[in-house]
């Protein structure tokens, strides 16, 4: 166990600001060293947040200074490479943004490396720590709406890579994050849209099987109908209801409420970095582990992959590329 942590963030970019204040509002966290490529970007944050120790190299950080945690707030194409080249190098825990990788033949080298090493690697879907979407799970597996059937969730206005992951995670994670059997899917591209230099698409829709015969339904993009990480349970006694537009975070009914909706008081919250050192302390795995990440971003790539073959898609997945990459190469542009 360590007093306190060694922290380096490598990416200097928006997102990183959202790390750096868990870090600096955690006592266990000390920012100690950041990397960026841009030079300017660099300086500007260490002036922002009085880090002295400033990198245009991350593994010339790693090989100088004495690193535990490393968060990657890259663009998404250096997520896999980052997280594998730090995870050789000696740290303790990993927060890496999300998507977790462009396909999953990264995120499997990502996992293989993290496990090879003892390295905790935690992805970046923090709307996992958010009290609403927490209390819903609780909900859930206290049955307060009998058995669940169906859970549909609605991210408008966002891909399915950069937006609709959190929805599609969070999907998983209030119903246990139980296995998903298949997934069929289809996507609108318009185009050649991009998002942070990955391919994107401008909608999609996505259908899914749990293992317990429970269904998913996900749509994301330019014309879904209202919400944004609006989830919907429906069970055999009750119903919950996650950011209604223009309602509250989280309400239910059920039999005890005679039907009527009803708004819960809500657990206090965490975050993934108190999540990230609990799981190094306790040698546990993170709420939003590197598996967890997988498994949505395995969701997210059987749409594309349904909507390439015209098919439903049994998981495991076998394609290892990105489906999406597969189609704009063969001439969808």
């Amino acid at each position: 166990m360590s007093d306190t942590y060694k922290i380096a963030v490598v990416g200097c970019g928006g997102i990183s600001h959202m790390h750096t204040g868990w870090y600096v509002r955690e006592p266990k966290a000390t920012l100690t060293a950041i990397a960026d490529i841009d030079q300017e970007r660099v300086q500007a944050y260490g002036e922002q947040y009085g880090v002295e120790k400033q990198y245009t190299d991350y593994i010339e950080m790693l090989e100088t200074e004495d690193i535990d945690i490393v968060s990657v707030c890259t663009r998404p194409k250096l997520h896999a490479p980052v997280v594998i080249e730090v995870a050789k190098r000696g740290v303790k825990g990993i927060l890496s943004e999300k998507p977790m990788a462009e396909n999953l033949g990264q995120a499997r080298e990502m996992l293989q490396t993290c496990e090879e090493h003892n390295v905790k690697l935690a992805i970046d879907h923090q709307v996992r720590f958010s009290a609403p979407y927490v209390a819903a799970k609780q909900m859930i597996a206290d049955g307060q709406i009998g058995e669940i059937f169906r859970i549909h969730g609605v991210c408008g206005g966002g891909d399915l890579k950069d937006n609709a992951t959190h929805t599609v995670d969070l999907m998983r994670y209030i119903y246990g994050d139980r296995p998903v059997t298949w997934v069929i899917g289809q996507i609108e591209r318009i185009g050649a849209p991009m998002k942070y230099d990955l391919h994107s698409e401008n909608f999609a829709l996505g259908y899914f099987k749990f293992e317990s015969n429970v269904r998913g339904i996900i749509e994301s993009g330019s014309d879904t109908a209202p919400g944004y990480h609006h989830i919907y349970c429906y069970g055999t006694d009750g119903e919950i209801e996650l950011a209604a537009p223009g309602g509250p975070s989280l309400r239910i009914r059920n039999e005890q409420s005679s039907g009527a909706w009803v708004t819960p008081e809500l657990p206090a919250e965490s975050n993934p970095v108190q999540d990230l050192i609990a799981a190094i302390e306790e040698d546990r795995e993170h709420r939003s582990s590197g598996h967890q990440g997988y498994a949505s971003l395995e969701l997210l790539m059987a749409i594309y992959e349904s909507s390439r073959k015209r098919q439903r898609v049994h998981l495991p997945m076998e394609e290892m590329e990105s489906p999406l990459t597969l189609m704009v190469d063969d001439g969808w542009v």
